[in-house]
């Protein structure tokens, strides 16, 4: 039996596990389980998005842990999945306290609690709120309602939710995630890495615009730590900085780059970085450096859709840095939207025509519909956009699906032009007018200026393999329908159950 059992739940399309999903051990949940076993508590995980057989892994897994709380972490687009998996997790284990975490459950708090049957929730980061918690219901020590940053209902159904949380402003006292609990050879991506949190940007579109005073970021010389840390322990040697805007510090990020340059470590890395932060000096530092990937977030061709949004760059940003990064030997990886509140297809037109542009130039590219997350200006002011949402199932927020419509465009219309777009696409190159860019970014240019060259992964994974088989049951009637996959309950229900 242990203390705390983590569970990360798979995205209910395989599509959303691409090369672009950057599969990666979930770094929320490392964080967490490093911080409850700094403070004495026995902490298990599991990440059901690499499992072949999530549900049944799932139960195999609690069944073997037996644990005293268990923790699900929700994105947006897995939370009715989620749901569901929670309410087998309690099959399994019905006196579990369970917990939910995550950036839509930060917003939803009141359904996850009511509605899904969490019995606390986390209001965005939790490393330290989680060791609080864990010692109330574990240890008896102090009461929920004192703990800041959570939510959950009292035993009369009364909703509880506590001051925000002041954010951890010395991110250097964190731990390293542990990711020991999870197989890391089984990841497309095993080396991602936070070195900051937050963003000072104000991009209607991306939540993180709604954070006050919310960036912080980590010392070069805690950042190379866990680097080397993860090279000499798994010999990870590709790494990807999951930062919103890796570079917002340009001195931090040169530093880090010298670091790895001075090492002589073999490892590569990429990083996501704005158009206008582009210089042709600060990109040969991180080139110098081992980076051989830039993503930059383009969103539209349009200048009033640009403004509009709150992104405030210009086109002849992005073919510039188009220009200074591919001199450099590196790739640019230019990604736009569609959809916009104040697109139109004139403006739709545009964008594309663009993103051909900075393809053919050699750059990679990405094509997303405009979403509106909970908790995103775009989301809190639909009406204020004149947005009309058009779907009210949180499995359809996904960057490839359009979810509403304005007085510009139908839903419809996104959806045709983005298929119509990736057709052109996939056309262009089997005609040999485009080249088909490698899955592995690493191959999509030769070799690195200094010489480097990043492995490639010899176990990347099937995406069909997410599905799970339909068992036979005796009682058809009881199947609980998720998308993708199709789970009989009682075929997972086992004669012997051990309690939780």
């Amino acid at each position: 039996m242990v203390d705390l059992a983590f569970i990360s739940p798979p995205t209910p399309s395989p599509a959303e596990h691409s090369e672009y999903s950057v599969m990666a051990p979930p770094l929320g949940i490392g964080y967490l389980a490093a911080m409850l076993r700094n403070a004495g508590h026995t902490v298990e995980a599991i990440d059901l998005a690499v499992s072949h057989n999530p549900v049944p892994d799932m139960i195999d897994f609690l069944r073997r842990t037996q644990p005293k709380i268990m923790g699900f972490y929700l994105l947006t687009q897995n939370y009715y999945l989620t749901q569901k998996l929670l309410k087998l997790a309690k099959v399994q284990c019905p006196d579990t306290i369970a917990w939910a975490g995550g950036p839509h459950v930060s917003y939803e708090y009141e359904h996850a609690l009511r509605g899904a049957g969490f019995d606390v929730v986390f209001i965005f980061e939790a490393e330290y709120s989680s060791v609080e918690v864990a010692n109330v219901q574990l240890r008896g020590e102090g009461k929920l309602k004192n703990i800041a940053g959570i939510a959950f209902l009292e035993e009369d159904g009364t909703l509880i939710k506590t001051p925000t949380r002041e954010r951890e402003r010395t991110l250097d006292a964190l731990p390293y995630p542990a990711r020991d609990l999870f197989s890391i050879n089984r990841y497309l991506r095993p080396g991602t890495i936070m070195s900051s949190r937050g963003c000072p940007l104000k991009c209607i579109f991306c939540v993180a615009s709604t954070f006050e005073d919310a960036y912080r970021y980590r010392s070069p010389e805690n950042v190379f730590g866990e680097i080397k840390h993860m090279y000499n322990t798994w010999g990870v040697n590709d790494f990807y900085f999951v930062d919103n805007v890796f570079t917002t510090h340009r001195g931090r990020a040169r530093k880090i780059a010298q670091m790895i340059r001075e090492s002589g470590l073999p490892v590569g890395w990429y990083c996501v970085s704005r158009v206008d932060y582009v210089t042709p000096q600060l990109m040969q530092d991180l080139a110098s450096g081992n980076c051989y990937r830039i993503e930059l977030g383009v969103e539209s061709a349009d200048l009033g859709v640009i403004d509009n949004m709150k992104k405030h760059i210009k086109i002849d940003q992005v073919r510039r840095a188009a220009d200074i990064i591919l001199n450099l030997g590196m790739q640019p990886m230019f990604t736009f939207q569609v959809g916009h509140p104040d697109d139109t297809p004139k403006s739709m037109e545009a964008t594309i025509k663009l993103m051909r542009e900075m393809r053919e130039q050699g750059a990679g590219t990405y094509l997303s519909i405009t979403t509106p997350y909970p908790g995103t200006p775009l989301y809190l002011g639909l009406e204020k956009y004149g947005v009309t949402l058009e779907t009210q199932d949180w499995e359809d927020y996904r960057w490839s699906n359009p979810t509403y419509s304005t007085k510009n465009f139908k839903r419809d219309y996104l959806r045709r032009a983005v298929f119509e777009e990736a057709q052109a696409l996939t056309e262009a190159i089997m005609a040999g007018k485009l080249k088909d860019p490698p899955s592995a970014p690493w191959l999509r240019f030769g070799k690195h200026p200094n010489g480097y060259v990043p492995p490639r992964p010899s176990n990347k994974r099937d995406p069909g393999t997410l599905r799970i088989e339909e068992r036979q049951s005796e009682t058809p009637s009881r199947t609980v329908r998720l998308p993708v996959l199709q789970i009989k309950r009682d075929s997972l229900r086992r004669k012997e159950r051990s309690p939780c």
